[in-house]
């Protein structure tokens, strides 16, 4: 009988190793697995996604001999164009235009920016003329870099009717990096401008503002745009309300809460 009680110690023992060693096996492998996840970086240099067949990216060359320091002053250009686009639809030919202001270097040796400004031109008769603008600065108390999220931009005609639609997104850094930082997406068609608002918390709640007219637009940009959302979230560029999709569904204006 001791023999048996013995061999029972054993075994139980052996068994028990085994799935502790199973068990640390299992969560090194998820470990190495969360940590082999890519991690999605916004950078400056991005290109905004386009239809080759209606809009192309201008060289610095291009964009150096296309906009002098006469239009430059014309429209107010300070900071450096650092990004520009044309392109053609039905209703005439435009240009895209993307500035910054340099704010200084952080001790992780990023660069950081404080203030952004683009502009959306059209050309006729070899005469620019100002069709929109944006300009925004960021929050000195709390936020420590604003720029262009061009990989959730694009230039192209999302509801095929012959017009481009272009989707500008931009965000800024707070002193938690994304988590409190804001997002806006910037959304023109036919002549209308709609935007999106977004201001992630940790602390104070994540608050989503939507402009009435988004629930106007085409299904297809709408689709397009929650689309991006979902990207943003993804990457974790951006934390929207946990039930955010179903209440855009409702058409909701405001969607708020931790």
């Amino acid at each position: 009988m001791n023999k048996l009680l013995f061999f029972i110690v054993i075994v139980s023992l052996f068994s028990c190793g085994k799935q502790t060693k199973d068990s640390n096996n299992n969560t090194e492998q998820q470990v190495t697995k969360e940590d082999s996840t890519p991690i999605v970086e916004l950078k400056r240099l991005d290109s905004i996604s386009f239809d080759p067949k209606m809009a192309r990216r201008l060289s610095n060359k291009e964009i150096a001999s296309t906009f002098t320091k006469r239009t430059k002053r014309r429209f107010d250009i300070v900071s450096p164009i650092y990004q520009a686009y044309s392109y053609k639809d039905e209703l005439g030919e435009y240009y895209l235009l993307l500035s910054e202001r340099f704010k200084g270097i952080d001790e992780k040796n990023d660069t950081l920016y404080d203030q952004i400004k683009a502009l959306n031109l059209s050309y006729r008769n070899k005469q620019f003329k100002k069709k929109s603008s944006i300009k925004d600065d960021i929050d000195k108390d709390w936020e420590t870099s604003i720029g262009f999220w061009n990989k959730y931009s694009s230039l192209s005609d999302l509801d095929n009717d012959g017009q481009a639609d272009l989707v500008l997104v931009y965000g800024t850094m707070g002193q938690d990096g994304y988590t409190d930082g804001r997002v806006k997406i910037i959304i023109y068609h036919n002549k209308r401008r709609v935007t999106i608002r977004h201001q992630n918390s940790n602390y104070d709640g994540r608050l989503t503002k939507i402009s009435k007219k988004f629930y106007t637009l085409p299904l297809q940009i709408q689709q397009s745009v929650k689309e991006r959302m979902k990207q943003m979230m993804k990457n974790k560029h951006a934390v929207f309300f946990e039930d955010w999709e179903a209440k855009m569904e409702t058409n909701a204006i405001s969607i708020d809460g931790l």
